[in-house]
Order: C-alpha cells, then sequence, then structure tokens
C-alpha cells in the first residue's frame, strides 16, 4: 500500500487563518518533489515552503509523506524510527486544523494508514492492524460527514480490496474489527475516486493512478490493462521514479522482461532522487532471466546497503543461482549460506529462500533455466530446455513435481492453456506434500484458467485447494491470488439486474 491523499487548489496567496490547511500552489510544488521521489530535494521545499506559509498546517502531513516514502522507498531501520519518532508531532499539526474542512479527518486517515505501512513492514502486525483500524473509522466518519467529497473513496476503496482478500490466517482480525468490504466494491471506489480526481484537478491524480495499477495487477488479475496504464504513465511522466518502479513490476508480471529492463535503463538520474536500490535487485532480476552472465552484479550491489529490511535472503538466494549456472557449485553453497545470515523473512521471497538454504539441494540447471527464460517471457527457449525429458528421469519427488509444473506455466504463460492444463494436474499430484508450492501454484493456475474459460464449478474447485494448501512457499501471496478470483467469479455469477 502507498500513502494517498487529497487536496484541494485554491488562490494563491490567500491569507491562512491560525489553524488552517489548505494545498495551495507551493503545497504542491512539495509534493510533486516526494511522489517522483526527488527526496534529496524536499528538506529545502519544505524549509521554503514553511517560511512562505508559516501558518498552513499541510506542512504536517507534507513532512511525516516524506519521511514515510523515504522509508517505504528504501526500507532502512533508521528511516522506520524517524517516521515513528516523528508522527505525534506531525498528526497534531493536522488534529488541531478546522473541523469544518474534509481535508481534516482525511489527512489523519492517511497518516495512520502510512504509519501502518511501516510498522507492517516492520513485522509490528498488532501496532499497524490499531492504526488501520483508527484509519478506516476516520474514513467513514469523514465519508459521512462530507459525502461528496469522493477522495474519501481512495482509502476506504484500497482497504475493501484487501479486506476481500486477506489471507485466512488473518481473517480473524477482519472479523474482530468489524470491517466489511470485497474486491468489486473497492475497485469500484477507486475507479470513482480515480474519475472525480481527474476531473476535478485535484492533483493526487499521479498517486491514485499508482493505487488502481496495483489493484489492477494484484486483485483483479487484468494484467495486460495493468500495463497499458503503466507505461502510459512512465512515458507521460519520465521525471517520475516511482513510475519507473511501477512500469517495471508490471512488465516483468507479464513476462515482458526486456521491456522492464528498458524503462529502468531509461530512469530518471540526479542527486535529487533517492537511491532506490531496489532497482538494482530489479535489473538483477531481469538480468537473470535472460541469462546474462552479469546479473549477479546487480543484486551485490543491492546487497551493498544491509540495513535494509527485504530480499537480502532472496538476493543472496539469485547470486547463488548465478553460480549454479556457470557452473560453481561451491559459489552457490557459499552464498546460500550467507541467506542464513541476512536480512529478515517478513516476505515470502525471503522465507522461501531461507528454507531452500536450509534445504541445501543444488537446483538442477535444466529446470532452473526453463523457470528464468520463462519468466522472462522466453517461451520458445524455455520449453527447448524441457524438450527431450520426462518427469520419471529425475531422482528428487520435487524436480519431478517441478518438471512438470515448469511445462504448465510455460503453456499457460504462452497462450495454449488446454496444453497447460495436464501438466498442472500432474504438478498437483506430484507434488502433494511437499513445501515447495508446485501444488498450490499449480491449483491457482488451474482455476485462473477455467475461470477465462467461464467453467466457474472448476474455477472454484481449484481455488478452494489452493487456499486450503497448507505450509507451503509463497502460501500469502497465493491465497491473496484465490480469494480475489473467487470474489471475481462470485461477481460473474450474479444475476444481471
Amino acid at each position: 500500500m502507498l500513502p494517498i491523499f487529497i487536496g484541494s487548489i485554491l488562490i494563491f496567496g490567500k491569507v491562512h487563518a491560525s489553524n488552517s490547511i489548505e494545498f495551495t500552489p507551493a503545497a504542491r510544488k512539495v509534493y510533486a518533489e516526494i511522489i517522483s521521489l526527488r527526496l534529496n530535494n524536499v528538506s529545502a521545499a519544505l524549509a521554503s515552503f514553511e517560511k512562505a506559509e508559516k501558518d498552513n498546517a499541510v506542512n504536517g502531513y507534507l513532512r511525516h509523506n516524506a519521511n514515510f516514502m523515504r522509508f517505504f522507498i528504501e526500507e532502512r531501520e533508521a528511516d522506520f524510527t524517524t517516521v515513528v519518532d516523528n508522527f505525534d508531532k506531525n498528526y497534531e499539526r493536522i488534529e488541531k486544523t478546522d473541523a469544518k474542512s474534509p481535508l481534516r479527518l482525511y489527512l489523519m486517515a492517511q497518516m495512520q494508514l502510512e504509519l501502518a505501512v511501516c510498522q507492517a513492514k516492520m513485522g509490528e502486525l498488532m501496532s499497524a492492524g490499531y492504526h488501520v483500524q483508527k484509519a478506516y473509522g476516520q474514513l467513514e466518519d469523514n465519508k459521512h460527514k462530507f459525502p461528496s467529497f469522493a477522495p474519501n473513496l481512495i482509502g476506504l476503496g484500497l482497504m475493501h480490496c484487501l479486506i476481500g482478500t486477506v489471507p485466512a490466517k488473518y481473517r480473524w482480525a477482519v472479523n474482530l474489527m468489524g470491517y466489511e468490504g470485497n474486491l468489486e466494491q473497492g475497485m469500484r471506489e477507486l475507479y470513482q475516486a480515480k474519475a472525480y480526481v481527474k476531473r476535478n484537478n485535484f492533483y493526487c491524480a499521479e498517486e491514485l493512478d499508482f493505487i488502481y495499477v496495483y489493484g489492477l495487477l494484484y486483485m483483479s488479475n487484468e494484467k495486460k490493462k495493468a500495463w497499458t496504464e503503466a507505461k502510459a504513465l512512465q512515458q507521460q511522466h519520465p521525471d517520475n521514479l516511482l513510475y519507473t518502479y511501477l512500469a517495471t513490476v508490471v512488465a516483468y508480471a507479464n513476462n515482458y522482461n526486456e521491456e522492464g529492463l528498458t524503462v529502468l535503463n531509461a530512469r530518471p538520474k540526479g542527486a535529487a532522487y533517492t537511491p532506490f536500490v531496489y532497482l538494482d535487485y530489479l535489473t538483477g532480476m531481469g538480468k537473470l532471466r535472460r541469462l546474462d552472465t552479469d546479473a549477479e552484479v546487480y543484486f551485490e550491489r543491492f546487497l551493498n546497503d544491509k540495513s535494509r529490511r527485504n530480499f537480502l535472503k532472496d538476493a543472496c538466494q539469485k547470486i547463488a543461482w548465478c553460480r549454479v549456472l556457470k557452473g560453481d557449485n561451491e559459489g552457490f553453497k557459499k552464498n546460500m549460506t550467507r541467506v542464513k545470515t541476512i536480512g529478515h523473512t517478513e516476505v515470502d521471497a525471503d522465507r522461501q529462500a531461507l528454507r531452500e538454504a536450509e534445504a541445501k539441494d543444488i537446483p538442477n540447471i535444466i529446470l532452473l533455466r526453463a523457470r528464468l527464460l520463462c519468466d522472462g517471457g522466453y517461451y520458445q527457449k524455455a520449453i527447448n530446455e524441457l524438450a527431450g525429458h520426462k518427469s520419471s528421469e529425475f531422482k528428487q519427488k520435487k524436480e519431478q513435481a517441478e518438471f512438470v509444473y515448469r511445462a504448465g506455466r510455460i503453456y499457460q504463460e504462452w497462450g495454449q492453456p488446454d496444453k497447460a492444463i495436464p501438466y498442472f494436474e500432474n504438478a498437483m499430484l506430484l507434488g502433494a506434500g511437499l513445501p515447495q508450492w508446485f501444488e498450490a501454484s499449480a491449483a491457482l493456475n488451474l482455476g485462473l484458467i477455467y475461470e477465462d474459460k467461464n467453467d466457474f464449478v472448476k474455477a472454484k474447485k481449484y481455488l478452494q485447494a489452493c487456499i486450503d494448501s497448507k505450509n507451503v512457499d509463497f502460501k500469502n501471496g497465493l491465497e491473496q491470488k484465490a480469494k480475489s478470483a473467487l470474489e471475481r467469479i462470485k461477481k460473474k455469477e450474479a444475476p444481471k439486474k
């Protein structure tokens, strides 16, 4: 989740009351630096703004938002401390403003949500839940007080999307807090807010576009539409580093590896921008999927910043893959040992990397090359890696399961779902009971295939099988995708009014 907020564009030079909160052109200029990730310009921009408009309380939000964005992007623990230590002071600046303004509760809720995101990234889930609950209540209250203030739908829409796809192990918290909502409702609210914001020329349009694309990609499973939107945003705003990130992630999700690398190579640079070393990680991923021999250089650059929170273990694993692809098994073992000594396990990728490190198995090169090439969209090359082989040739059960799973994924992504189905069915059989994700992911993909065929009975059967899987890699992400699909099917099956 990313920061979302809104403000009115008022006449420049208006005299401020002591408790005013206004997004004047000067405030908007500060925000433009933040949302474009020119975070090294923010201190000077804020100082200039506060000198000119010392009574405008919006500086409390801008200061918090800049702190939030730096932590969100760079994930350094020191930046998290900055967010927390300054939160109350910045929050109170907004809280003391005129209650007759719809911006007051709105921005207070945004600050609560942004703090919750930071806490969740640090593994402080109980604290995060508390602040989400406060934000939800504030937005509902603001919606009641100012029903025509459509920006309320941004935060509510995003939360309603997430409520509808919460993994089962967190469902108790949703029920306890009395949250209600679903994917259809949330996406509809985001679309309504998007239209309103653009129609009224509110300055948060860029940020809302970002959120909307994420919803298309991860919740509605409209990957192609998400790419069309993300590519357009990146081309329209080439100086916005956040859009570089968005377009790259969406390109990779579509297996458009070359397009993703092209976007990364064209990213804006300069002293004003935050380092955003995660883009080195993404460059490494693109090169690895193309089997470039220099991919590990970019993962090592990413690992130079060991103060980051996430993807450190995963990056070490990817360097180990680079080593084994070059026939360097000792290098593989050395880097898998690094996995155990660095980073955390908040995200699925790091947990999976740690599990592989503890297993101490060297990956099969045939299967690894096929996997990487498929993820990059090089389908003919990927299927060529598997050609002439059978699952029975592999000694380990997990390799047998992976062989048929990889074939299924290649054909599915290649636009040949009927060829993919028997491979996925075999992957569920061979992968049953294994800690790897082959069974659960095969079930998810079978569900998606049958959803596209409008065979909702079979689709729901396989999607539920994915949700019911236990103790497998990437469990949270797989379950969320399955729940999103079930929500879509529910909408499709509903009688038309």
